[in-house]
């Protein structure tokens, strides 16, 4: 009854996704949202083909198939603007993983690149009408992972506040810019994903013996921690704009966790549900040509949670889609 009473005193208190009509949706990110950028810039002249392209026909993301933003923009008859690139972080200057354009100079970039006039005069102007647009930002996994903070290789004098406080400048420069309804995604519980379980077995990753009990026991934590101050740093921006802007938090660590220990109604393919394995195999973890020998037939991917070692499947894609479209609603109890 108190969690009940809570959600409805959350979407009482929160009416902002309810008031107004959202047409547009503008997200930023890394492979969980990316659906063709990275792959464009992989492909292409910088910033490469197709890169505006929220569903490229002849292209696939990280999810082995259609990416959720596409999905919400279907459920929700919104316009996408998906600026995510897969392998991205929050700051290249913070976890500097491989160099692709980042929330908070890249990514930012484009945004300005397609909507905003005379950028950085006194005639500056924001080509979308703020009352019908929201943020979504989803960022984090790589400044936590593999080459970064769980291995122990993030820049020198970086620390987990300051990977938050990106986040969370990246929503005030976006303010600044004249958006005004954010939606703040925390990590997913990564330590449930192959790459950062228990085991100490090579992946396709991370093609080397090491220790998983210390990855999935410090995965946890970084999580965890990432997502307490990031909760607490929605609450400071709020308070800061004083009803001039509003931020929400997607707790994608309670749904996440919630599909993981359900599975049953999230997945319907024609096996039961698995939320331990993934679809796409790699069975020689030194040699990404193996890649896809042994993996789940078509019919049978709507049941797995995750579509390869760290990447969730497009089937959680569209369960998280359908979820989104609610938050924006002003329905959701994440």
């Amino acid at each position: 009854m108190m969690f009940l009473l809570s959600t409805l005193l959350g979407l009482v208190l929160n009416p902002a996704f309810i008031a107004g009509h959202i047409t547009n949706v503008v997200l930023f990110g890394d492979s969980y949202t990316d659906q063709s950028r990275a792959h464009s810039i992989a492909n292409g002249s910088f910033p490469g083909k197709d890169y505006q392209e929220v569903f490229p026909p002849a292209d696939t993301a990280a999810d082995g198939g259609v990416q959720w933003p596409w999905y919400l923009g279907l459920y929700g008859n919104y316009t996408i603007w998906n600026y995510a690139v897969g392998g991205a972080v929050c700051s290249n200057n913070l976890t500097p993983l491989s160099g692709e354009p980042d929330v908070a100079f890249g990514q930012t970039a484009w945004f300005i690149q397609d909507h905003i006039e005379n950028y950085n005069t006194s005639q500056q102007r924001l080509l979308l009408d703020s009352s019908d647009f929201v943020v979504i930002t989803f960022i984090g996994t790589n400044d936590v992972g593999i080459d970064s903070f769980v291995t122990f290789n993030e820049s020198v004098n970086a620390s987990l506040p300051d990977v938050a406080d990106c986040q969370l400048n990246h929503l005030r420069e976006m303010h600044a810019l004249g958006a005004r309804k954010f939606i703040l995604n925390f990590l997913i519980p990564l330590q449930l994903t192959k790459l950062y379980s228990n085991s100490s077995a090579p992946t396709i990753y991370f093609p080397e013996v090491h220790d998983g009990n210390a990855w999935n026991q410090g995965m946890y934590n970084l999580v965890h921690s990432l997502n307490r101050i990031l909760r607490d740093g929605i609450r400071v921006l709020n308070a800061e704009w004083a009803g001039d802007g509003t931020v929400e938090y997607f707790d994608t660590y309670g749904f996440f966790s919630e599909m993981y220990h359900n599975p049953t109604p999230f997945f319907n393919g024609s096996i039961p549900a698995n939320v331990t394995g993934h679809c796409h195999q790699c069975p020689d973890p030194f040699n990404f040509t193996f890649c896809g020998i042994g993996d789940c037939t078509l019919a049978e991917r709507d049941s797995y949670m995750w579509w390869d070692e760290l990447h969730p499947s497009e089937q959680t894609g569209r369960n998280l889609a359908a979820e989104m479209f609610k938050k924006i609603e002003g329905k959701s109890q994440y």
